[in-house]
């Protein structure tokens, strides 16, 4: 039995998740988008995975790259979020960053209130997206009282402390 794309990301929607932007660095600049298809995948060592769907013009860049950056977005930022999914935005024209601590890693938001710095260790093509998986280099841990941004029922939401 098929289920359909519609009835698919129907019930997608109610898994809630935190807002994440994804950085790299290409030749003509840093490149980053919003994503929410973000997961830990191993402890020892430390891996994660991030999922970009194959029509993002960033794509090919963000394949080519030695890296990546995970931006864990706090409540509050859904403007910068939405710049980072907005297709052919100046996205880092207005947006605060600074090169992460691992030189293959991408630029670290000034606004992420905790992020994953990674070496990319395996790229996969699957269905209509590629995974990313990348070896965690260098963190930056929760600030203080911040609570994510998150993505739910195609939507933001906010975390009840």
């Amino acid at each position: 039995m098929s289920v359909s794309a519609n009835d698919f990301k129907d019930v997608m929607a109610q898994v809630a998740t935190t807002v994440t932007v994804v950085t790299a660095k290409s030749s003509d600049g840093p490149i980053g988008l919003t994503v929410s298809a973000f997961t830990s995948v191993s402890v020892d060592p430390p891996i994660v995975l991030v999922c970009i769907d194959k029509v993002v013009g960033t794509i090919e860049a963000m394949l080519e790259a030695p890296g990546f950056t995970v931006n864990m977005m706090p409540e509050d930022s859904e403007d910068e979020a939405m710049l980072f999914a907005t297709h052919g935005a100046d996205r880092f024209g207005s947006t605060k960053w600074q090169d992460a601590r691992s030189p293959e890693a991408g630029p670290v938001l000034a606004s992420a209130f905790a992020y994953f710095a990674c070496a990319t260790v395996k790229r996969t093509e699957i269905g209509d997206h590629w995974v990313i998986f990348g070896e965690v280099t260098a963190v930056g841990l929760p600030k203080d009282g911040s609570m994510p941004l998150v993505w739910h029922d195609r939507g933001f939401a906010k975390v009840a402390r």
